[in-house]
């Protein structure tokens, strides 16, 4: 793999940044565009690697994504003597149960050798870092002895306001079944005619890949007779994520659980209003910016939506520029790249 510095210089620390998804998908995640963005501005010369055979040997710093899959440079590292940070970013360090069907998800439904990665990983690396405070007690049962919270950044820059006429109720949903479930997209889609009820036109809009779930909510909305107030536009770059939030009136995001929800703070960037669920992380990132409803319930979910649409634009600003402040103070991508460089010097 090639340097993403300005130049391979030999003399620069060499930094390798490793995750098990594919290249494509690493240049498309905001948690790896992020870091690895992050780790070239501190000077480091960063190799990216997303299988055993890339890592290299000898690094003088390895940085990897997600619990189970940072064993293979963990063994790199150790064996080159050399410190590894990983961050477990991901329910698959959670113990998670849905909260109706009881059924466990995350961690607890896991192969055997990937709990034992994941105990591994969390075990021997040099430092662990979470996501979100609602992660810790979690990953230190799980052998991390003092993980240390470094939140996911926005760039207030790039996810901004603007002078866009906010015209939708926008979610973002990857529409394979187990996602849909996790991120109640069914309750979100039922929501709807009782929002209608009100607001006869307003319009509705869900981004994400059109997985195998996708035909069996297509088939709902017009059950349901939402068809027409209702659009799946499929899997969009980020510039064009970016243009759909700016024109929401509202993003809706209601997860049985998120680590922390990248999503619903790159909405909160742009000045858009957010309805939420109370799990998981997402209290920790929205505070007392967000409508909070109950995620299990169309009825409440289709309350948060229309108490948001009954304020007039006025309001609305005034709630988004509220909202944008809490991004720019507590998840920017100034202080997640301050708190990694602090980190690095301390173990290097």
């Amino acid at each position: 793999m090639k340097s993403i510095t300005k130049d391979a210089n030999n003399n620069k620390i060499k930094v390798c940044f490793f995750s098990h998804e594919s290249k494509e998908s690493l240049m498309k995640e905001q948690y790896s565009i992020q870091d690895i963005r992050i780790l070239s501005e501190l000077g480091y010369n960063v190799i990216i690697a997303n299988s055993f055979s890339e890592i290299p040997w000898g690094c003088d710093l390895y940085f990897s994504w997600w619990a189970s899959g940072s064993i293979l440079p963990l063994i790199k590292a150790r064996l080159s003597k050399k410190p590894i940070i990983i961050i477990a970013g991901g329910n698959e360090a959670m113990f998670y149960y849905d909260s109706i069907s009881k059924l466990p998800y995350g961690y607890l439904i896991t192969p055997w050798y990937k709990k034992l990665a994941t105990i591994l990983s969390l075990r021997f690396g040099t430092v662990i870092l979470v996501v979100s405070n609602f992660m810790i007690a979690d990953v230190r049962k799980l052998g991390a002895a003092n993980p240390k919270v470094i939140y996911n950044s926005i760039n207030p820059e790039t996810f901004c306001l603007s002078d866009l006429r906010r015209t939708f109720i926008t979610t973002i949903i990857n529409l394979e079944e187990n996602v849909v479930e996790l991120k109640r997209g069914e309750n979100f889609i039922r929501s709807i005619p009782y929002i209608l009820e009100r607001f006869p036109d307003q319009k509705f809009i869900v981004i994400g890949n059109k997985g195998s779930a996708f035909k069996r909510l297509q088939m709902l909305t017009f059950h349901i007779g939402i068809e027409k107030n209702i659009e799946f536009i499929g899997s969009i770059n980020n510039s064009e994520v970016i243009k759909w939030l700016q024109l929401s009136k509202a993003y809706v995001q209601i997860s049985d659980t998120e680590t922390f929800g990248v999503a619903i703070a790159e909405a909160m960037s742009c000045g858009t209003p957010v309805v939420v669920s109370r799990r998981g992380a997402i209290p920790e990132i929205v505070d007392k910016c967000g409508f909070f409803v109950d995620h299990n319930n169309p009825e409440s979910v289709a309350a948060g939506i229309i108490e948001i649409l009954k304020k007039t634009d006025g309001e609305i600003t005034e709630i988004g520029l509220k909202s944008r402040n809490r991004i720019i103070n507590n998840f920017s991508y100034d202080q997640r790249k301050k708190s990694i460089r602090e980190i690095i010097e301390e173990i290097i």
